[in-house]
C-alpha cells in the first residue's frame, strides 16, 4: 500500500500505531485552517461545544480555551481516537471540563437542544450519510446554535489533480459550497455562510439552526 493510501485510509478511522502517527501530523498540520475556521465561530465563556470527528483532540483542546466556564466534548467513532484525544486533554478531562466520547454522527447519544455549537473540521468527506448526520447536529443544537464545517478542500480545477487522488484513493466525499449549503439547508438550517480562501482550497461554512 502506497503511504499515500495509507494517510487516506487512516485518516478517515485512525488506529494502531500507523494511526496515531497520522494523528499527530493532522494536530499539527490542520492547526492552521482549524484557526482560521474557528474565527467563524461566536463563542462565550459559558459556551457548551461538541467537535465531532474529534480525532488526535486538538481541536477540542482550543475549543476549551474559549470557553472557560463551559464545558467542551469529543466524538470519534475510532476507540483509539477517543483514547489519545482523552491524553492529550487529560487535565480538562480530570477537571470535567471536557468529555471524549466513542459515537457516531449519525447517531449521538445527547438530549435535544443540548449544545450552543458543534464544529466538524476535516472530517464530513468520510461521513457515510451526510444529510442524517446534519439533521442529528441540528437536533443536538440549541435555538440559533451554530455549527462550523472546515474543509481544506473544495472542487476547484486548480486543484483538480489533488481532489482526484482524496476522492479515489480515499473515497472522500468532497462538497462544493452549493452543495453544502443545499445538504444543510435540507437538514433544517435556516442561514448559512461560506467563506473560501482559494489560494489553499480552503472551506469555511457557519450553518444557524
Amino acid at each position: 500500500m502506497s503511504d499515500v493510501k495509507k494517510t487516506l485510509v487512516q485518516s478517515r478511522k485512525p488506529q494502531g500505531e500507523e494511526g496515531k502517527e497520522i494523528i499527530e501530523k493532522m494536530n499539527k498540520n490542520h492547526y492552521e485552517v482549524t484557526g482560521w475556521g474557528l474565527q467563524m465561530l461566536i463563542l462565550e465563556d459559558h459556551s457548551q461545544v461538541i467537535d465531532l470527528g474529534c480525532g488526535g483532540g486538538k481541536t477540542v483542546q482550543r475549543l476549551a480555551i474559549h470557553t472557560p466556564e463551559g464545558k467542551v466534548f469529543g466524538l470519534d467513532y475510532s476507540e483509539d481516537c477517543v483514547e489519545w484525544a482523552n491524553e492529550l486533554n487529560h487535565q480538562a478531562v480530570e477537571e470535567g471540563k471536557v468529555v471524549i466520547i466513542r459515537g457516531e454522527v449519525e447517531n449521538t447519544p445527547f438530549e435535544d437542544k443540548n449544545f450552543d455549537a458543534a464544529t466538524a473540521v476535516e472530517t464530513v468527506y468520510f461521513w457515510p450519510d451526510v444529510i442524517k448526520a446534519f439533521k442529528e447536529v441540528h437536533r443536538i443544537l440549541k435555538e440559533d446554535g451554530q455549527f462550523l464545517i472546515v474543509n481544506e478542500a473544495y472542487p476547484d480545477e486548480n486543484y483538480q489533480e489533488k481532489n482526484r487522488v482524496y476522492e479515489e484513493v480515499g473515497k472522500m466525499v468532497i462538497p462544493s459550497p452549493e452543495e453544502l449549503t443545499a445538504w444543510l439547508k435540507e437538514a433544517g438550517f435556516k442561514e448559512v455562510t461560506i467563506d473560501l480562501e482559494p489560494e489553499k482550497n480552503w472551506l469555511r461554512a457557519l450553518a444557524r439552526k
